[in-house]
């Protein structure tokens, strides 16, 4: 996969998890071929799991990313998410911070 679909998936995880929390502290993205790993959390820890979701999700949604909420027995939230042509995988919440892993399907021409 090539490094723009890298940094344009990175780019609108980070909004999305910055839309549920502003103030978010991220570590280092992780790409290993297609995979990603995009995280980050709430530093002061001020928002609930719940909360995180729906308002990064409600985000994606916005910018024409498909979700499908995933039911849980635990504090832990998660959906599947999917940007057609770019990536797909499972943002979930624990913790009181965001996690994204899926993989890069970028499209190519």
């Amino acid at each position: 996969m090539d490094d723009e679909a890298r940094r344009r998936a990175s780019s609108e995880l980070r909004a999305a998890i910055r839309a549920a929390t502003p103030g978010a502290v991220y570590p280092a993205d992780d790409f290993e071929s297609a995979f990603v790993r995009i995280a980050g959390w709430d530093p002061d820890e001020s928002r609930s799991n719940d909360m995180l979701l729906r308002r990064s999700t409600a985000y994606l949604a916005e910018h024409g990313w498909q979700i499908f909420p995933e039911i849980t027995d635990s504090e832990d939230c998660s959906a599947s998410v999917s940007r057609v042509g770019l990536v797909e995988g499972r943002l979930y919440a624990s913790n009181r911070g965001l996690t994204f892993t899926g993989t890069l399907t970028e499209a190519r021409h």
